[in-house]
């Protein structure tokens, strides 16, 4: 599964994002990634939840954060769920095509069982919108 939580700067997407990694953390069999760009999350996150400063990893484009993340999966058997906030901080390279990177990544999901949950800010969209791809 891929879904993603879009809205304008600052509405609170990041929060909503965190929340729902401690929720799902408390009840998945297996282990949770939050990947944000920074460490702000680090002492709000519980410690089973693992997060991952991207900034640390020079990605900036959607083909390589898309191979950073199979490479979470093929890395880690238990994984269950992975929380990307900021993501279009992280793709800093405005020719990306979000959808075939959500594309990608639902392929990536149904093939590894891994469920993706992003955080896109939208400037265009002032409301908070969930949408699953």
């Amino acid at each position: 599964m891929v879904d993603y939580i879009t809205g304008i700067n600052g509405c609170g997407k990041s929060k909503i994002l965190a929340q729902a990694a401690v929720a799902t953390a408390e009840i998945s069999d297996g282990n949770v990634v939050f990947i944000d760009y920074g460490d702000k999350l680090n002492k709000v996150l519980p410690p089973n939840i693992r997060l991952i400063n991207i900034s640390d990893y020079n990605i900036e484009s959607t083909m390589s954060f898309y191979g950073f993340l199979i490479g979470l999966c093929a890395s880690d058997y238990d994984l269950t769920d992975v929380f990307i906030d900021s993501t279009l901080k992280i793709i800093s390279n405005q020719e990306s095509n979000m959808d075939d990177f959500f594309k990608f990544l639902t392929d990536v999901s149904g093939s590894t069982g891994v469920n993706f949950h992003f955080s896109v800010c939208d400037e265009y969209t002032p409301a908070l919108t969930y949408q699953g791809v």
